[in-house]
């Protein structure tokens, strides 16, 4: 009895009361405790042909039984279910002997052998889901399918405890409660000719690990405009809900893209990967640089015996031979070749020259003169400095806008810089890289931002690689982020009475006498009026003259264990440190991988464009 009564009282507790709900009289079984009939005000009941259930409001039919009542808790409220069985044994005692209840099927069931001992067994999910995912294929169905109230009915009644996946279901729950986010644009060409617009959005959540969604991938016809752009981007970020939330978006460095975005009302920053490519690619188009390429890309299609070299003796080729021309080959292969793809034969054949050198005597119009040896040479000293910046964006699996502003500057100042031991040829190809570089960057708004994150991140919050200028606004700019940011966070809950925490004391009354001497001259400022603005001032030179961190760790990872030392600061780090680099996954757009992926994505049924590229996005638990 005691059981039912707490059952009642949980009910009461989570469901509003319904005035006209009448229990059967003399009703002895436990299931009434969750059903009744439709009544009138008096408590008469007005149809005894249905039976409401008090948790979800459905109707059964009743015929006198209860068999109606027990299957719906037990495949609609299985918690409530087991909770009313679980408190009452199953036997009881009668002349002082123990008997059982008559069998049912559900207690056969019960008795059947039990598996091994061990520990228990999930449910078989992945074989369910496997087994809708067969029942989908193999009848051609329709993805909706699953989502008719028939099926799901179905479903319920063989695995109540079963959820079928949902992946945008995931992905919205993610975006949920957000305050800011960023959105990176990837503007790609299909292979029937049109562009798709592919968007995807990522933060910082509050454990300060990084996330990221495909949200969507939609056609913006075959010669896509700004305005056919902007309106794709605004409809998916109005059916994600992220629209008012974005404070950032990374685009591919085409005009459109940007101006797009722009128009959608979000700050647009360049892709580093596309900035890189475009610099390094007008650089390479100097009519000497051109030529040599030509002639590695001839000797690389020739398919030269042994003899051909005069290092070598043997009947077959060599190894270095046979893997210098495939390298070269593929990397050379048709149209303009990646600035990545070109440094990499560019060391590949310097590594094999002594095997190349000899060809020479037999094959004038292959070979590689000394002039063109040094060309090489200098082609492969001034890209090794970008290698190495790419590899850096690559290295991580996120890599964040933070450290585009170190890298431009390390590059343009340092790696790129001039000096009296470059050739001509050296000397233009870095003016073009640098001055290139500087135009995409040149923008006010962009350059603030790139600031602000460097500013956030701990290896580089000293910003020594900026004019004392450049610096003095970064921390005001700094200063006004964190302020209105901590003001947009839910008010703590205030104290509740009788708290251990005392009142304001009471002033003592001959504290009016010196009020009366000096209250002109030493007012008593409002605590409580500047006291973000200054808790934030204070946490920015607190965070600035302490110790850098090392420039290989991971400054989500910092702010994971300091996060609660500047409370103010981690808002503003959490939204400027989600912001990434690159308008796609970085290695997509800085090395060769990025080939495959987007010539297999370009390839996809337009059907299935956007439902293949959401669940290759999100298919790894991001």
């Amino acid at each position: 009895m005691k059981l039912f009564q707490d059952l009642q009282n949980k009910m009461a507790d989570r469901l509003e009361p319904a005035p006209n709900l009448v229990s059967l009289g003399r009703a002895q079984s436990r299931y009434w405790t969750f059903f009744g009939f439709h009544g009138d005000s008096l408590g008469r009941i007005l149809d005894k042909s249905k039976i409401i259930c008090k948790l979800c409001g459905v109707r059964l039919s009743y015929s006198g039984n209860t068999t109606n009542l027990r299957q719906h808790l037990i495949y609609k409220h299985r918690a409530e279910y087991n909770q009313l069985v679980g408190g009452s044994a199953p036997s009881t005692q009668k002349g002082g002997e123990r008997y059982l209840p008559r069998p049912t099927v559900a207690s056969a069931n019960a008795r059947a052998p039990a598996p091994a001992p061990g520990p228990a067994l999930a449910p078989p999910v992945g074989r369910t889901t496997k087994a809708i995912a067969q029942f989908i294929v193999r009848d051609l169905l329709p993805l909706s399918a699953i989502e008719g109230e028939g099926f799901v009915e179905m479903l319920s009644v063989l695995e109540p405890t079963y959820k079928v996946p949902a992946g945008k279901l995931r992905v919205t729950e993610s975006l949920r409660g957000l305050q800011h986010c960023a959105l990176s644009v990837d503007l790609w060409k299909h292979a029937s000719g049109k562009s798709y617009v592919t968007l995807a959005a990522h933060h910082v959540d509050r454990a300060f690990d990084y996330r990221n969604q495909v949200l969507s991938s939609r056609p913006a016809g075959e010669g896509p405009t700004a305005e056919t752009v902007r309106a794709v981007l605004v409809a998916i970020a109005e059916e994600w809900g992220v629209r008012e939330r974005t404070s950032h978006a990374v685009v591919v460095s085409t005009a459109d893209a940007e101006l797009a975005a722009a128009q959608a009302g979000w700050r647009t920053l360049p892709c580093i990967g596309n900035v890189l490519q475009s610099c390094v690619d007008s650089a390479l188009q100097q009519p000497s640089i051109l030529k040599v390429l030509g002639r590695c890309k001839r000797l690389a299609e020739r398919p030269f015996s042994p003899s051909s070299s005069s290092s070598s003796t043997s009947d077959e080729p060599t190894s270095s031979e046979t893997l210098l021309r495939i390298h070269s080959k593929m990397s050379l292969g048709s149209g303009r070749p990646k600035w990545t793809c070109v440094y990499k034969v560019l060391q590949a054949l310097l590594a094999n020259r002594h095997l190349l050198e000899g060809l020479g005597r037999q094959e004038s119009n292959l070979a590689l003169v000394p002039e063109d040896w040094q060309v090489i040479e200098e082609i492969e000293e001034l890209l090794k400095p970008l290698a190495i910046a790419t590899s850096t964006f690559t290295r991580e699996p996120f890599s964040g806008l933070s450290l585009v502003k170190p890298v431009i500057t390390s590059l343009v100042y340092k790696h790129l810089a001039p000096n009296d031991k470059d050739s001509e040829l050296a000397r233009e190809v870095k003016r073009a890289i640098c001055a290139d570089l500087n135009l995409w960057y040149s923008s006010k708004e962009v350059n603030q931002t790139l600031n602000l994150a460097c500013a956030l991140d701990p290896r580089f919050r000293g910003l020594d690689f900026l004019s004392q200028a450049e610096r003095v606004e970064t921390l005001h700019l700094l200063k006004r982020e964190a302020a209105e940011l901590a003001k947009l966070q839910p008010a703590p809950e205030p104290d509740l009475p009788g708290s251990a925490c005392p009142g304001p004391a009471k002033r003592p009354k001959q504290d009016s006498a010196i009020e009366y001497l000096l209250g002109d001259l030493c007012n008593v400022r409002n605590a409580s009026a500047n006291s973000v603005s200054q808790q934030a001032e204070q946490e920015i030179s607190s965070f600035q003259t302490s110790e850098a961190s090392a420039l290989c760790q991971d400054p989500l990872l910092w702010w994971k264990s300091h996060r609660t030392q500047y409370p103010l600061l981690a808002h503003a780090a959490r939204k400027l440190l989600a912001v990434p680099a690159t308008a796609a996954p970085a290695a997509w757009v800085l090395t060769e991988t990025g080939e495959q992926v987007y010539a297999k994505r370009s390839a996809l049924d337009p059907e299935h464009v956007d439902m293949l590229v959401f669940l290759h996005g999100n298919g790894k638990g991001s």
